[in-house]
C-alpha cells in the first residue's frame, strides 16, 4: 500500500514540510507546537480539498435515507421473492432519480489522499524526542492514554452526526436491519484500541481531523435537516 501511495506521500510531506518550516519561521511556537500546529493547517487543507467529494457523498446518503421508509415496504413485500425486490428497488432508485453507487465513488476518490496522510505522519522521524504538552515524545506511545480516548470519541462523535440523519437500520432482504449505532460504538472502539500502538502525532492527525469532520458534517446535514424540518412545521 505504501509503494503504491508513495508519489502522493512524497507531495503531502513536501506540503507539510513546507508548512512547518513558515510556521517555525514565525518564532512563536515550540517544537512540538510548531509540528501540531502544522499538522492542524495541513488537514484543514486537506479536507478543503476534498470537501465537494464530501458533499456529494452526504448528498447521496441523505437521498437514500429519504427513501429507506419504501425500501422497506418493498423487501417487507416481496420477502419470499429476492430478486422482484431487487427489480422493485432499482425502479425506485430511478423514479427518484438516485445512483445506489454514487456515494461510494466520493469515498474511494478520499481514501488514497487520507491513506497517504497516515503515511506521512506515520514516517516522520523528526518527531522523535519532541514533546507537546503531556507528551513527552511525539513519535511515540501517549503515557496517559488520554489521545487514544479522544481518538475513540472523536471518532464516534463524527460517525454519529452522519448515522443521526440516516436511517437507524438499513433493511436488508431478510428483514433485519444492521444497527449503525452498534457499529459507531465498535468502530470507535477499534479506533481506540488501535491508537494505543500508533504514534502520538498520528493519533493527533486522526483526532484532529475526526474534529473538522464533525463540524463539516453538522453545518452540511444538520442545520439544512432542522431548518427542512422547521419550514415543514410551518407550512
Amino acid at each position: 500500500m505504501s509503494t503504491i501511495l508513495s508519489p502522493i506521500t512524497t507531495v503531502f510531506t513536501a506540503i507539510f514540510n513546507v508548512i512547518h518550516n513558515c510556521v517555525v519561521s514565525t518564532g512563536l511556537f515550540s517544537v512540538g507546537a510548531g509540528y501540531v500546529m502544522a499538522v492542524l493547517i495541513l488537514t484543514i487543507l486537506v479536507r478543503l480539498l476534498i470537501l465537494p467529494l464530501n458533499i456529494k457523498q452526504m448528498k447521496s446518503q441523505q437521498a437514500m435515507a429519504e427513501i429507506q421508509p419504501e425500501i422497506a415496504k418493498l423487501q417487507k413485500k416481496y420477502k419470499g421473492n429476492p430478486e422482484k425486490a431487487n427489480q422493485e428497488m432499482m425502479r425506485l432508485y430511478k423514479e427518484n432519480k438516485i445512483n445506489p453507487m454514487s456515494g461510494c465513488l466520493p469515498l474511494l476518490i478520499q481514501m488514497p489522499i487520507l491513506f497517504a496522510l497516515y503515511y506521512v505522519f506515520f514516517n516522520l522521524k523528526a518527531l522523535d524526542g519532541v514533546s507537546f504538552l503531556w507528551i513527552n515524545n511525539l513519535a511515540g506511545h501517549d503515557p496517559y492514554y488520554i489521545l487514544p480516548i479522544l481518538a475513540a470519541l472523536t471518532t464516534y462523535l463524527s460517525s454519529y452526526v452522519i448515522t443521526k440523519t440516516s436511517a437507524a437500520a438499513a433493511p436488508t432482504a431478510g428483514g433485519k436491519g444492521m444497527n449503525m449505532s452498534t457499529m459507531n460504538v465498535v468502530m470507535a472502539g477499534v479506533m481506540g484500541f488501535m491508537s494505543l500502538q500508533f504514534p502520538a502525532m498520528l493519533v493527533l492527525y486522526w483526532i484532529i481531523s475526526n474534529v473538522i469532520q464533525f463540524i463539516q458534517s453538522y453545518f452540511l446535514i444538520i442545520l439544512p435537516k432542522k431548518r427542512k424540518e422547521r419550514l415543514a412545521e410551518d407550512a
